[in-house]
């Protein structure tokens, strides 16, 4: 088993990264400076350029960041909806995450429920982090502590 690399890595551009559900948006990890590089559709070739031909020239160098699965942000949701107390925002969030358009009318419903829209926020957070750090370990990396 090989050493685990250890680098700066923004750890909220890690998880920035790993949600955007674009399908026109790459993210890739520098495996020497821990720098994220982002790629899209829709810049043009001299803008996109330097960082394709840097990923291109030096594969081995850059690991492409995975994104996250529709169906594990929607684990998400069922996750936080155990954590609600609220009975009556319960049953909302629980109707609101049936069907098409699950994601947009459970952040609706968690607009006219403030407290439980921050304690959603931070929950949220705190998996991406944890998604992003069980990457970085899989990938056989480690983050510097400052």
């Amino acid at each position: 088993m090989q050493n685990k690399k250890t680098l700066k890595i923004d750890l909220d551009e890690l998880c920035s990264a790993m949600s955007d559900s674009s399908y026109e948006h790459e993210y890739y990890l520098d495996l020497e400076t821990g720098e994220i590089n982002f790629l899209s559709e829709h810049t043009d070739d001299e803008e996109i350029g330097e960082p394709k031909d840097k990923i291109d020239k030096e594969p081995d160098r850059y690991e492409q960041i995975p994104k996250l699965e529709s169906h594990e942000g929607y684990k998400e949701m069922q996750d936080f909806i155990t954590t609600v107390k609220d009975e009556r925002v319960v049953a909302l969030l629980k109707v609101a995450i049936n069907g098409k358009g699950a994601f947009r009318r459970f952040k609706d419903v968690l607009l006219d429920c403030l407290e439980e829209r921050e304690r959603w926020f931070q929950f949220k957070g705190a998996k991406e982090q944890e998604r992003a750090l069980e990457w970085l370990d899989d990938i056989e990396v480690s983050l510097i502590q400052e």
